[in-house]
């Protein structure tokens, strides 16, 4: 049997079949971690000085490594989240910036 001619069971002998291209479901949680970021950001904010260009760096660091390490340990996950929750205090910080 020639490459071109394979048949699908033979590709794929035991069901269901292992797929390597799966979505980590904290992936489809990124919204509702969203939310809890900001919940836990309000509070930070009081103590932390605005600044918005850092604050939005940091919270875009964390969301994207929060998707890029889904998949991955979840120590890393919640460093991405933690960088997140610390970027959006940044944007909302209240605190009275030294001179």
């Amino acid at each position: 049997m020639s490459a071109l001619g394979m048949q699908w069971s033979m590709a794929c002998a035991e069901l269901p079949c292992n797929d390597v291209s799966a979505v980590s479901v904290l992936v489809f949680l990124l919204p509702l971690a969203a939310l809890i970021a900001l919940v836990l950001a309000w509070p930070l904010a009081r103590f932390l000085p605005r600044r918005r260009m850092l604050g939005w760096i940091l919270a875009v660091a964390g969301v994207a490594g929060y998707v890029w390490f889904s998949a991955g340990p979840m120590t890393a996950v919640a460093g991405a989240f933690a960088v997140a929750v610390v970027g959006l205090a940044f944007i909302r910080g209240h605190a009275v910036q030294a001179a």
